[in-house]
């Protein structure tokens, strides 16, 4: 923290480099994966660090991709069952994840881009009222 006057505050210069260097890490970390939707859920892991959120995702494949057979993987690996679209080569399914669940979802050599919601918890990070679920 750069001292500003007597108060300990970050420069707005230091603060925007720091957040160029974490949009920069992430975007090498998840590079398929929509940005906000991965600081929505970076801040629900801040401020709840012991709950696994609800979330919605949205997950584009490549043209010709097996859709009921990734379909079926989810359905054995996150216990939920996702809806095809098959027109847009897409599966929407709402499970319970965090980062390191994410991370190991978007290795999938598959994935064209992949994005979503957090559908729980009062985050005031982003002042966003949601519930607990």
């Amino acid at each position: 923290m750069i001292k500003m006057g007597t108060e300990n505050m970050p420069d707005l210069t230091r603060l925007l480099d720091m957040y160029s260097e974490l949009v920069l890490s992430m975007k090498s970390k998840f590079p398929k994966t929509d940005l906000k939707f991965l600081l929505e859920l970076m801040s629900h892991e801040f401020l709840h660090p012991d709950h696994t959120p609800t979330v919605q995702l949205e997950i584009f494949y490549k043209k010709g991709v097996d859709l009921h057979s990734k379909s079926d993987h989810f359905s054995v690996s996150m216990d939920r069952v996702p809806s095809i679209y098959s027109s847009e080569d897409r599966l929407v399914i709402e499970p319970r994840v965090r980062l390191k669940d994410l991370e190991e979802l978007s290795k999938d050599p598959d994935i064209e881009s992949l994005g979503g919601d957090v559908y729980c918890c009062i985050d005031t990070l982003l002042s966003r009222r949601k519930k607990m679920v």
